[in-house]
């Protein structure tokens, strides 16, 4: 397989979408933990760590010739990263809460939320246009007519 200049440029908006996510999930993960003090336990820390990690490592490698494998992890990754954050914001709330958290976390905390969320799907749509991209010259290569939607 080839990567081909719209599958790079694809990749590379994919790479600074994820790598915003990261520094904003990063926020968020404090912010998080300031307000709810159950959330900074240590039973946490390879959730967060999969969830930062796991995207950055999938996108660089999506200008690679295994680019179809990792945008298909990067999918399911955004995907699983997606549906935790909500569980985790809407149902997982603690009753624990020792103190009133500062007005500004809580501004941080929300706005974090909002634009993580943004982002994931940001960088799924991106990721999906990659797999597109790399299907249409999978099939392209193999002589079958390309179907057009």
């Amino acid at each position: 397989m080839v990567i081909t200049d719209k599958i790079n440029t694809l990749a590379k908006q994919t790479m600074y979408v994820i790598i915003m996510h990261t520094i904003i999930y990063t926020v968020y993960c404090y912010a998080h933990g300031q307000i709810d003090p159950i959330y900074t336990t240590s039973s946490f820390l390879p959730i967060l760590m999969f969830f930062c990690l796991g995207p950055l490592v999938a996108v660089f490698f999506l200008s690679k010739q295994t680019a179809r494998q990792w945008a298909i992890i990067l999918i399911s990754l955004l995907t699983a990263e997606l549906v935790f954050n909500i569980y985790s914001r809407f149902a997982a709330l603690s009753p624990l809460a020792f103190q009133k958290p500062d007005m500004i976390l809580e501004i941080i905390y929300e706005a974090s939320f909002g634009l993580m969320l943004i982002l994931e799907v940001i960088g799924f749509w991106l990721t999906f246009k990659i797999l597109q991209e790399i299907h249409k010259q999978i099939d392209s290569q193999s002589g079958k007519p390309i179907q057009q939607p």
